[in-house]
């Protein structure tokens, strides 16, 4: 029984440490990553049709995303016009900025779900699969019918 009693608490001592380190102490975000080779890993790895960059004046007057919301963004939607896809990578410049970038890329989905729909099953179709990840103040938003490779991508450069 004596040595028992002399363990339990060295046993209790050894467990409060081991769960000091999650409690309270800041933690280190990852660093930020670079979007431009988020989206070359995308290519290396998926087929993606012709795609155009839009420019910081387009993200304004299409989206409502303004440049000063961005450290940094690759905005590329597909040039062909019977295809959906749209890839964005979006650094943010502040978790107010990833708040509204986040929610203009799912208001985004809901656009071209209602757009599609009554024209065409397969458009609606990879409308609806549509992904938008948030990471911290990265954002992403994937149409495609590879969105979920592109979303793993993403999260494994993001660290998730």
């Amino acid at each position: 029984m004596g040595k028992r009693v002399k363990i339990l608490p060295l046993c209790l001592l050894l467990a409060a440490l081991l769960c000091l380190p999650g409690c309270g102490g800041q933690s280190k975000a990852a660093a930020p990553a670079d979007m431009q080779a988020v989206y070359a890993e995308i290519q290396k790895q998926v087929e993606l049709p012709e795609m155009m960059q839009l420019s910081e004046k387009r993200m304004s007057s299409y989206y409502g995303i303004e440049a000063d919301e961005c450290a940094q963004a690759v905005l590329m939607v597909s040039e062909a016009g019977l295809r959906v896809d749209e890839i964005w990578l979006v650094e943010a410049a502040s978790e107010d900025a990833a708040a509204h970038i986040q929610s203009v890329a799912e208001s985004r989905i809901q656009q071209l779900c209602a757009e599609t729909e009554s024209y065409s099953a397969e458009l609606y179709a990879v409308a609806s699969a549509g992904r938008v990840l948030r990471e911290g103040v990265q954002v992403a938003l994937f149409i495609s019918p590879e969105a979920e490779t592109m979303a793993s991508i993403f999260q494994n450069a993001v660290g998730k």
